[in-house]
């Protein structure tokens, strides 16, 4: 798999995060020399995610950027798994499971990447509520098949700043955890030409669950000190 020239679904790229991400990714073929991805957005309805790719681009040439050279193009969540090498899983850990048995052959020998947090709201806040794997990157790992290399990354990016491709210049560091070495140095890879991300190897993908349990405790901090976009930096 050739990190240069890669065919990347986002499942839910509908969503902040997914809007993010195809954004963040699409830029590294003009921000990166060599570089060429095509992103391919996923949803429920081939309609939606299609116009999803064209509010993409459309954004991305009004920020003055050259679209000649950025693919993006939207189909069903399954359509998008089978074309791509790479699957970046943005939705609700409740909707994953289904999703994951409805695209198992189109998981076999891809690298699938699960920014995925199992939350629930208790009274204002969220609390972490993993399943009974430990996390929802090792119930994932359970769910897919064994040729399928299980990431897990992306956890505690704040979607506004993924989002605002223009004025954001804030470099958050993005822990990547994985069982197999070439997968996770790929996604760092990815991660660290998004442009405001510092990657971070995190361990072994039991080591997902501190990264998952993160995610609420910096939504809470957010709410409960008038905050907005919050990340983590290590020094």
């Amino acid at each position: 798999m050739n990190p240069d020239k890669l065919k990347i679904a986002i499942l839910g790229g509908t969503g902040n995060i997914g809007e993010g991400m195809v954004l963040r990714l699409a830029l590294q073929n003009l921000m990166t020399d060599g570089v060429k991805n095509e992103v391919i957005i996923g949803s429920r309805s081939r309609e939606t995610a299609d116009e999803a790719a064209k509010q993409a681009l459309l954004e991305l040439g009004n920020c003055g950027f050259d679209t000649s050279k950025i693919i993006i193009t939207g189909n069903t969540n399954l359509e998008a798994a089978k074309a791509a090498e790479l699957i970046i899983l943005t939705i609700r850990f409740d909707h994953v499971l289904p999703l994951l048995d409805e695209s198992r052959e189109a998981l076999e020998n891809k690298i699938l990447v699960t920014p995925v947090v199992p939350m629930a709201k208790e009274g204002n806040l969220f609390i972490y509520k993993p399943p009974a794997e430990g996390s929802a990157a090792l119930a994932i790992q359970k769910k897919v098949p064994e040729s399928t290399k299980v990431v897990a990354a992306f956890h505690n990016i704040p979607a506004g700043k993924l989002k605002d491709i223009v004025k954001c210049k804030a470099v958050h560091d993005a822990i990547v955890c994985s069982d197999d070495a070439e997968a996770k140095k790929l996604v760092m890879e990815l991660a660290k030409n998004m442009g405001c991300l510092r990657p971070l190897d995190g361990g072994p993908l039991n080591q997902a669950s501190i990264m998952e349990s993160l995610t609420p405790m910096l939504i809470n901090l957010a709410k409960l000190n008038g905050l907005k976009d919050l990340g983590m930096n290590f020094s």
